[in-house]
């Protein structure tokens, strides 16, 4: 015996889906999405009720062409990994499907609210490898923070214990190991430290690259010298002061120059050259709250480019796509942390790390961090 199903369940399936899914009638109007798809635009379902489908979808003509055709000729279109443009550029699986509200039974009632013919819409994004990384990092380090933070205070009562202890000592056999618990306390604080260090959110000051730059490379300097390795620096002195934080932007110069250092081949000079430059690309950036972005406040976001080039061996072209994956490491000794981090740092401030590479003639880091936001309305 067959059961109906009720229009609560179906719609808690739906919403179940980590597809985004949009339901729009012939006139391209939104009338009902799913969580994922609340989650994709980033607006509740009520804030864009009967919104049509440009009004959503900015930049986004190819799919509107899809739609309409497969209204007019009633079929199932599929694209894999479309590129489309939904304020960033993103690849998209896309199904689209007609619709037709022909219900009965004990949902009938429910009709009137899908009684326009239209299309579903279906859209998964392909994360690349280094994105489902990210994500996957960004989960570890918040269960590090966490982890440290639980042995943090347990940690103090014991070094605390251990400073009474070594006044009771009697021997030296006793004051040796008081001054173990005491040299691991310390150890395992610095340890813990430095993880709630990489989970904390970057405090943004005004400061000045260059500053930041020249620091990190006095920290390397004995590394560098040793190495025999000549730095040649091209700085762009009209550049203003950025918003960062000192501390987490020098961790990531050092990570990057001594990315380089080790990256460089004995058999030939070994050259390491800085630079710095306003980018030439600008990011367009509306204000939240506008999804057509009609009307929207808008914003040019302009960055600094600090480019690290080494003479090293070079990064092959599938080596290149995992260089900033967590715990990826060619290097005896590596924890595969330092470059990952360090495009999560660049990440939070806004920025973004790229970089270039062929075997045998070097690699190019290029750090891009964001100039102040200039209004263009």
């Amino acid at each position: 015996m067959m059961y109906p199903v009720s229009m609560f369940l179906l719609e808690s399936i739906v919403n179940s889906l980590d597809e985004a899914i949009f339901l729009f009638d012939r006139k391209g109007r939104l009338i009902f999405m799913n969580k994922a798809g609340e989650e994709f635009l980033g607006r509740n379902y009520e804030e864009v009720k009967n919104k049509r489908f440009k009004y959503l979808f900015r930049n986004t003509k190819n799919i509107a062409v899809l739609i309409e055709k497969s209204v007019k000729e009633g079929r199932m279109l599929n694209c894999k990994e479309m590129e489309v443009d939904i304020g960033r550029i993103t690849n998209m699986d896309i199904n689209i499907s007609p619709f037709y509200s022909d219900y009965s039974g004990s949902i009938e009632n429910h009709a009137t609210a899908f009684s326009a013919e239209g299309v579903i819409l279906c859209m998964r994004e392909n994360l690349a490898l280094t994105d489902r990384e990210d994500y996957h990092f960004e989960s570890l380090l918040y269960l590090l923070g966490c982890i440290a933070h639980e042995i943090k205070n347990p940690l103090s009562g014991i070094k605390g214990a251990a400073q009474i202890l070594k006044e009771y000592a009697q021997d030296s056999s006793s004051r040796e190991c008081v001054n173990l618990i005491l040299k691991e306390a310390d150890r395992l604080n610095s340890v813990l430290n430095s993880y709630l260090t990489m989970t904390r959110k970057p405090v943004l000051n005004q400061l000045n690259i260059h500053e930041i730059i020249e620091h990190a490379l006095k920290i390397m300097k004995i590394t560098v010298e040793d190495n025999r390795i000549k730095v040649y620096k091209s700085y762009d002195p009209s550049l203003p002061n950025i918003y960062g934080d000192e501390s987490k932007l020098l961790q990531v110069f050092i990570n990057f120059f001594k990315n380089a250092v080790e990256a460089m081949d004995a058999t030939k000079e070994k050259v390491l050259q800085i630079s710095t430059r306003p980018s030439n690309e600008y990011m367009v950036i509306y204000e939240k709250g506008y999804p057509d972005m009609k009307g929207a406040k808008s914003k040019k976001q302009r960055w600094v480019v600090i480019n690290i080039q080494d003479s090293g061996i070079g990064i092959s072209k599938d080596e290149i796509k995992r260089v900033f994956l967590p715990f990826y490491t060619k290097k005896a000794g590596g924890s595969g942390l330092g470059l990952s981090l360090s495009k999560k740092i660049v990440k939070d401030h806004g920025g973004i790390v790229r970089v270039k590479s062929k075997e045998g003639a070097g690699s190019i880091f290029s750090v891009y961090l964001p100039l102040s936001l200039t209004s263009s309305n």
